[in-house]
Parts: C-alpha cells; sequence; structure tokens
C-alpha cells in the first residue's frame, strides 16, 4: 500500500472528492461520526442501544468505535450504524467500476453485517453480507457483489441479482446475530476499491 492510500485510509475527515486518490483506486468512507446515523430497534419498539464515536486504536491510529447493547427485549434484537453517500461520492462510483469493499476492523468475537443501500430503477434495494469477527483481534474482510443478498424486513431473497456497486447510495453496519449483551467494533478501515 503507497504512503497516500494509507493516509486516505486512516484520515478521519476525509470524504467525497478529498476521500479519493489520484487514480481513483480508492473511495475512503470512514468519516467523522456526524456523517452517520445510528438505527436501532427502536424503530419497532425494541430497547437495544448504541452509539458511534471516535477513538484511537493499539497504534494511536485513527478508529470509529461502534458499541452498545443489544437487547431481545420486546421483539428487539439490533442496532446499527449508516452512512449515505455524497452525491459527489455516488457520482465518482458510477463513472468507475468499483470491485470491492474493504473493511478492516478489532472485533469482539460477535457476527456482524456490511448493508448496503442500492439504487435500482429509482428504488432502494437492500442487500447484506455477513462476518464473523474475533476477539481483540484486527482483521481485514473484502466483499464482492458476490457476497451480498438482498434482504428486506428480515427476509432474505438470495436468488434475486446481485447489487451493482456503482449504484451504492448508503452502506451501513448491524449487530442482529440473536444474543443479548454488550458489543463493540472499532474500525480502522472502510473503503470502495477497483
Amino acid at each position: 500500500m503507497n504512503m497516500l492510500l494509507g493516509l486516505i485510509l486512516l484520515s478521519p475527515h476525509l470524504f467525497t472528492i478529498q476521500g479519493v486518490d489520484t487514480k481513483m483506486q480508492t473511495l475512503a468512507l470512514l468519516t467523522h461520526p456526524g456523517h452517520w446515523q445510528i438505527v436501532n430497534d427502536g424503530v419497532m419498539g425494541g430497547h437495544s442501544q448504541s452509539e458511534l464515536s471516535e477513538t484511537l486504536g493499539p497504534d494511536q491510529q485513527y478508529m470509529l468505535r461502534f458499541d452498545g447493547h443489544v437487547s431481545l427485549a420486546n421483539n428487539g434484537g439490533f442496532a446499527s450504524v449508516s452512512r449515505t453517500l455524497s452525491q459527489e461520492e455516488q457520482q465518482l462510483l458510477s463513472e468507475t467500476d468499483p470491485r470491492h469493499i474493504s473493511l478492516t476492523a478489532i472485533g469482539d468475537g460477535r457476527r456482524y453485517q456490511l448493508r448496503l443501500k442500492v439504487l435500482k430503477q429509482g428504488e432502494i434495494i437492500h442487500y447484506k453480507a455477513g462476518f464473523d469477527t474475533q476477539v481483540d483481534t484486527l482483521a481485514h474482510w473484502s466483499f464482492s457483489p458476490d457476497d451480498f443478498i438482498e434482504t428486506f424486513h428480515g427476509e432474505d431473497y438470495p436468488e434475486r441479482p446481485l447489487p451493482d456497486f456503482t449504484q451504492l447510495a448508503a452502506l451501513g453496519l448491524l449487530i442482529g446475530d440473536g444474543q443479548e449483551g454488550e458489543f463493540e467494533l472499532l474500525l480502522a478501515g472502510l473503503s470502495i476499491e477497483h
């Protein structure tokens, strides 16, 4: 990884045009928590809680901490955070050939989902890809369109078409592994690459 690319992946406030290297090899999405939105199971009457905050990792690198408590009470059971891409970011993706989404994080041993919202003929289509973490271990995941399945209100549709990354409108993280308790995922990098 060259120095420019490394700075793009780990810089806390790079977004839109500034988050892209000169050859559009990477669109960095690990931005300030104010660019993200928390959506927990309270929308369905549940009691799970979460937050997204800035922190420093073990080597003093910039990270985002997604943490909280998943409650199974009152038909709950999930917590999530999402980020809508800016118009500039969406335009850049539509003009390139994004091949995969790259995620680097320190986990807690629980299973998470990378969630996508993709525009298709004027509608938003939801997709998910699961990934397992190990306690206090920095890991890297690379997701291609083949890793995702369409989902809507808890129902999965694996036979439907794969997501088109050039039409990506938003992405996020969700924990809903059926286990009650505390969770913490430390994000060190999140980017779209070709």
